[in-house]
């Protein structure tokens, strides 16, 4: 399994932005990032980009951020743009479901964002009533996440729908509009899981139905869980019982991006149903082999440390294996 960062949920000048398609994939090369996905608000004609002579700096994936009075979704991946104008809180399976069967794959942007009179409509207010229709949850959105309540917030509400049995991934946005150049911006990333690394809408929408994202705002935990010959990621499903483990932390990728914000990985946590099971203590270069009995459930990584001054912050996370 190869990992790429990839930024799902951007804004060219099609929407609410400030940038073309070229200049935002040139801010999000030099921030390291291996591709994006457009979202640009209820319009797909930002992907209408060049007139063939020019060419972009990263693979772009088409996407649309479904912008409603209730609530915004990130669609990836959908051949039909959808008429949301008389969507109601109580009607929204129903929309989703004409996305699902268009091809594309859902998920909630910035659930716990201020709503109106500040942000009108950019609350989650919808009622789901079929959540295996929703693929992810934006659970960090913007620059800084351990600054913003809505993020720790989001982070539980996606932690209770685990406990309830949904299976649903995680993502980082960083909702890029605009740039303040006097200003360092550190951006939880989100890593998908593709089986040859090759970038393309088709392996990006695989990656995200199946749940084989890691969320970061540094490091990225390599981690895999094995029983036999047989290797599980994140998003996969698995039988109860005893499994062997492996850990390490890779506190190379994309350092120049966060490396100048303190970021220290001290404590790895096994968080299964909710609880913490197992605890490391974290130094750099450190690595873990073992094993681990799981009931049924789900199970996730956690790391904690330091980041801008502040001690014991979530740095990253896996989206669960589910384990039945």
């Amino acid at each position: 399994m190869e990992w790429k960062c990839i930024e799902l949920h951007t804004h060219t000048f099609h929407s609410d932005g400030d940038f073309s398609l070229q200049e935002l994939c040139s801010i999000a090369k030099k921030f390291l990032y291996d591709a994006i996905a457009l979202t640009d608000h209820n319009t797909m004609s930002g992907m209408d980009f060049s007139s063939g002579e020019e060419r972009l700096a990263l693979p772009v994936i088409p996407g649309i951020e479904w912008t409603t009075y209730y609530g915004h979704m990130l669609v990836i991946g959908d051949d039909c743009m959808g008429d949301w104008r008389f969507v109601r809180p109580d009607t929204i399976d129903e929309y989703i479901n004409g996305i699902k069967e268009s091809g594309g794959v859902v998920g909630i942007a910035h659930p716990f964002a201020l709503g109106g009179p500040i942000c009108s409509g950019c609350r989650w207010d919808f009622n789901v009533r079929n959540w295996n229709n929703i693929d992810y949850i934006e659970v960090f959105n913007r620059p800084f996440p351990h600054k913003d309540y809505m993020n720790d917030a989001a982070f539980k509400w996606w932690t209770e729908l685990l406990n309830q049995g949904h299976h649903i991934a995680a993502s980082a946005g960083w909702d890029l509009h605009r740039l303040k150049p006097e200003k360092q911006l550190l951006i939880a990333a989100t890593w998908l899981g593709l089986p040859d690394g090759t970038i393309s809408t088709q392996t990006v929408k695989e990656a995200l139905a199946s749940g084989r994202t890691i969320v970061s705002c540094g490091p990225f935990p390599d981690i895999s869980l094995y029983r036999g010959d047989k290797t599980y990621f994140p998003g996969d499903t698995l039988e109860k019982g005893r499994l062997s483990f492996s850990i390490s932390v890779n506190e190379k990728r994309r350092k120049e991006v966060w490396h100048s914000f303190g970021i220290r990985t001290k404590t790895l946590h096994f968080t299964h149903n909710g609880n913490s099971i197992k605890t490391f203590s974290y130094r750099s270069g450190d690595s873990y082999e073992g094993s681990i009995d799981l009931s049924p459930g789900w199970f996730r990584l956690e790391g904690y440390g330091d980041l801008d001054g502040e001690k014991n912050k979530l740095l990253f996370f896996t989206s669960p294996w589910y384990i039945c």
